[in-house]
């Protein structure tokens, strides 16, 4: 099934992160990105940002983002995997559902500390990797590199 118009699709905060729909049953990737986005999402509210869980309805079979930071303009996808294939499909989705929330960042939410590599390519396309880090969170912003070189 196709949806004509792509569209956002406003979640609770208590709304499940994963399964989503139309993805490959991964257990691990689930549980592990399902962990990561409940913290990430208790430590941005606890912060006192604005945070918005959604899903964009494009197609059954595509993947979607998964918080909006209202307060940041920062668009997170939780990403269980480093490799290249992982990161250009995040890429891929995080680039088409940016146009459904107007100027903002975008940012890959990994499960673990990314490899050198992977904070490479992600700055190189301009996206922000964070990750769990004790009890709060790290972050490789391109911008804020760009900005100290």
């Amino acid at each position: 099934m196709t949806v004509d118009r792509p569209h956002v699709a406003n979640l609770s905060l208590s709304d499940p992160s994963r399964p989503q729909p139309g993805r490959a049953n991964d257990e691990e990737a689930d549980r592990s990105e399902n962990a990561v986005l409940t913290a990430y999402l208790s430590h941005l509210t606890s912060q006192g940002h604005q945070v918005q869980r959604h899903r964009v309805v494009t197609d059954p079979v595509l993947e979607s983002t998964d918080l909006f930071d209202a307060t940041a303009h920062e668009l997170v996808m939780a990403c269980h995997r480093t490799h290249y294939l992982a990161l250009i499909s995040a890429l891929g989705v995080l680039s088409d559902c940016a146009r459904f929330f107007g100027p903002t960042r975008r940012a890959l939410l990994l499960t673990a500390v990314p490899s050198p590599a992977a904070r490479e390519f992600l700055s190189h396309h301009g996206i922000v990797a964070i990750w769990p880090e004790g009890e709060s969170f790290a972050r490789a912003d391109p911008a804020a590199e760009a900005d100290r070189a």
